[in-house]
């Protein structure tokens, strides 16, 4: 959620910039805006356009100032303080100081009240600009700070997570960027540098990448045409501020006690030590254009529907050989951990909490070990009762989620072992676990998750596969066969993704686009497949729709329906539970409800009883809900599309929840 893009070039960087934010609509916002150190006479001033909306309107007032600046800021804001209006939206200034700013400052309430009795007037509602004032507080105070040691004092007076860019036109050649838990990226060009939220922002424009990591502070500056920066961690220099600003302890040997502001500054400028240069891996930027762009598709998600057949055979390859043996080598570093495990927690949120539920299922069916599954949201909140021979699997799409991030660093604190399932390479989840395995899918840029749900659901089959195989509680033949059906799946999707089956779900999109509400109902596989369809459709349609174990509608869902309420039942034949689904399906027809059922080729029992059938490949019980949750994601989007629904960013939401 928001996106930070910051340029430092040798070129006028307004478009650079401007294309960054676009490429970060996907994260999701409300309003855009940059902040341009440009030339005027024989100095700088500093240059503002910000607007509530799309990042075109930011677009079109700035072409309109022709802009040359060879520095910037840019953001786009996902509110949290403040509506969504042109004042709150980013950068936040402070007499020609700008920053940007992702995150959420936790003490903003009490240092805006100490920098107003400092005289400080703010213009926004956010906890952002706080920071910008402060910056420029400790200036006043300590004039012989260098920019980037102010910035530095400014932080060790906030809680919070932070991913922050500052530019001062008092320095028109030196762009700062620091993080605590919200990602930050520096894209490494040849005569260029680019800060951002991640890497999509910086194809085109870097070929190497550095990911900060938390407590960084990244310094580039272009000293006579030459481009230089430098890293510092400031790690050791926040751990030794004891006193923050919402303390009440005094200090009775600081002379200047006439602000307490200024006392708790003097205190961390007393207890600092000088922060120490690190040296950070620099990576070779992979990333294509054509990945993140829509190659014809009229939207993302259609896009990234479409392509699950590539992509998951990209997700297998390699990791499951010709005789089909699995083998993971993220399980390989950690294979006494998962041998003694007592249990597995999975921690997730939103799809990756669907794909974990499925997780459960294949694990403890296959490798009979314990499985238990969290909201991570919940799990970091509630002191949950851990055991040091547990291992915690954290699922996240971005890799940056604050929840599922902390849970983590509830692992790490418990002394249990963490495992990543993410797709983001070089994400803070990906540095932070223990071991991990990514999904190899390429970027997925639509807000509502598509590919990165079956890719989970692949990488968790071929989990539960291995560690079955690992403990004996699979034959050498029962993994293979499994494993021969887990690579037949793309071509499976291939089918279901036919023009033919793409048109008839289109006529049943058309038939229910008005509808109100929707039921979900699924059994064992297919339960948490019924909650991922219902997400789909609530996130980029705005019905209101319910996943439900199908046994559950007898205790209370069932005096929702009648002829108004569209039911869709996924009943494939192989499901072992197939004739309790079925009576289901009776139950809701009895009430004159309208059925859409999902079932397996071959299977005409539904036919004759169902408003619609949507029959899908026949595959193994297990594997289902690689299969079924195909029709479920194209109806989705085709009821949005006829609705007129932002399907790409839908309202309200981010791709990427890096804040609680």
């Amino acid at each position: 959620m928001c996106g930070i893009v910051a340029s430092l070039a040798q070129e006028p960087v307004v478009d650079v910039l401007l294309q960054g934010l676009q490429r970060l609509e996907y994260r999701g916002y409300d309003s855009a805006g940059v902040a341009l150190i440009e030339p005027m006479g024989d100095g700088f001033t500093l240059a503002i356009e910000k607007h509530v909306g799309k990042v075109v309107n930011l677009a079109n007032a700035c072409h309109a100032q022709h802009f040359v600046s060879n520095l910037g800021i840019a953001h786009t804001r996902w509110a949290t303080h403040g509506p969504p209006s042109d004042i709150n939206a980013h950068p936040h200034t402070s007499s020609g100081l700008a920053i940007v700013h992702n995150g959420i400052l936790e003490n903003y309430k009490a240092l805006k009240e100490r920098l107003i009795e400092e005289g400080f007037v703010f213009k926004s509602d956010t906890d952002s600009e706080v920071l910008a004032h402060l910056i420029r507080h400790i200036q006043s105070i300590e004039p012989e700070l260098k920019l980037e040691e102010a910035v530095t004092l400014a932080l060790s007076q906030v809680r919070g997570a932070y991913g922050i860019a500052v530019i001062d036109q008092a320095h028109p050649n030196t762009l700062i960027g620091a993080r605590r838990g919200s990602p930050l990226i520096l894209g490494v060009g040849n005569d260029n540098f680019v800060l951002a939220s991640d890497a999509t922002a910086v194809v085109g424009e870097a070929n190497k990448v550095i990911y900060l990591q938390d407590e960084d502070i990244v310094v580039c500056s272009r000293n006579n045409g030459k481009f230089e920066f430098k890293i510092k961690s400031m790690r050791s220099e926040l751990e030794k501020v004891t006193l923050r600003a919402d303390s009440e302890e005094s200090l009775e040997h600081v002379v200047d006690e006439s602000s307490k502001l200024n006392v708790d500054i003097r205190r961390s400028m007393k207890n600092n030590t000088k922060a120490q240069i690190v040296y950070r891996v620099m990576h070779d930027l992979t990333l294509s254009l054509d990945k993140i762009e829509k190659g014809g598709y009229e939207h993302f998600m259609l896009k990234e529907i479409m392509e699950q057949p590539t992509v998951l055979r990209d997700c297998l390859r390699g990791r499951i050989s010709d005789e089909g043996h699995v083998k993971l080598a993220g399980i390989t570093l950690m294979e006494e951990e998962f041998k003694n495990a007592r249990r597995i927690i999975i921690c997730g949120c939103g799809t990756s909490w669907h794909s974990a539920l499925v997780g459960e299922y294949l694990i403890e069916s296959l490798a009979k070990i314990p499985v238990e599954v969290e909201y991570a949201s919940e799990f970091r909140y509630r002191n949950p009762v851990l055991f040091k021979d547990d291992i915690i699997i954290v699922i996240s799409q971005s890799g940056e989620t604050a929840d599922t991030l902390e849970a983590v660093r509830i692992a790490q604190l418990n002394g249990c072992k963490s495992f990543g399932l993410v797709n983001v390479v070089g994400s803070s989840i990906a540095r932070a676990t223990d071991s991990g395995v990514y999904l190899h899918i390429g970027p997925e840029i639509g807000v509502a998750s598509t590919k990165a749900f079956t890719g989970q659901v692949a990488c968790l089959a071929m989990l539960a596969i291995d560690l079955a195989q690992r403990n004996g509680n699979m034959t050498t033949g029962q993994a293979r066969e499994m494993a021969h059906a887990l690579l037949e799946t793309p071509a499976l999707i291939e089918k279901m993704l036919s023009e033919e089956n793409c048109e008839k779900i289109k006529r049943i999109a058309a038939t229910y686009r008005y509808a109100h509400n929707f039921l979900y109902l699924g059994r064992g596989f297919n339960f948490p497949v019924a909650l991922e369809g219902a997400l789909k459709l609530k996130e980029i349609s705005y019905i209101h729709a319910e996943g439900y174990p199908a046994a559950e509608m007898k205790h209370g869902p069932i005096a929702l329906i009648d002829r108004m309420m569209p039911v869709i039942i996924i009943a494939p034949k192989n499901d072992a539970t197939y004739t309790k689904v079925a009576s289901a399906i009776e139950e809701v027809l009895a009430r004159e409800g309208c059925v859409i059922a999902v079932t397996t080729d071959g299977n005409d029992d539904l036919d004759e009883k169902c408003e619609f059938v949507i029959k899908v490949p026949d595959i193994t019980e297990e594997l289902n809900p690689l299969i079924t949750i195909i029709p479920l994601q194209l109806l989705s989007y085709y009821i949005a599309k006829f609705r007129g629904c932002e399907i790409d960013q839908p309202r309200n939401l981010a791709k990427s929840v890096t804040v609680e």
